[in-house]
């Protein structure tokens, strides 16, 4: 299976009860799958079930030997949390008072 890496501007749904704090929030999602569509749509079901609406798409690749060698320590863990569990997310929250 190959790691994709993606950006995603999301927002929470009123199901969501991070919605009363949180206006929108940017989530770097690192996924195994054996294609970028495959991966997509994990992502986006992963997502979706939490009561996220992704509003943009910012960025989608297949990460290179390169890529994964030159990850920083936080970016690394998230990386092997992704290779153990099939998927990690991390969220940078907007809050409503922002």
């Amino acid at each position: 299976m190959n790691s994709y890496y993606f950006i995603l501007e999301v927002e929470p749904q009123l199901e969501n009860p991070l919605i009363a704090h949180v206006s929108r929030a940017v989530v770097h999602i690192w996924v195994l799958s054996t294609d970028i569509k495959e991966a997509r749509d994990t992502s986006l079901r992963f997502l979706k079930s939490n009561h996220w609406e992704v509003t943009e798409e910012k960025d989608a690749h297949l990460l290179t030997p390169e890529q994964i060698d030159g990850l920083g320590a936080e970016d690394s863990s998230n990386y092997q949390t992704a290779q153990s569990e099939g998927i990690h997310a991390t969220f940078n929250y907007w809050h409503r008072s922002e």
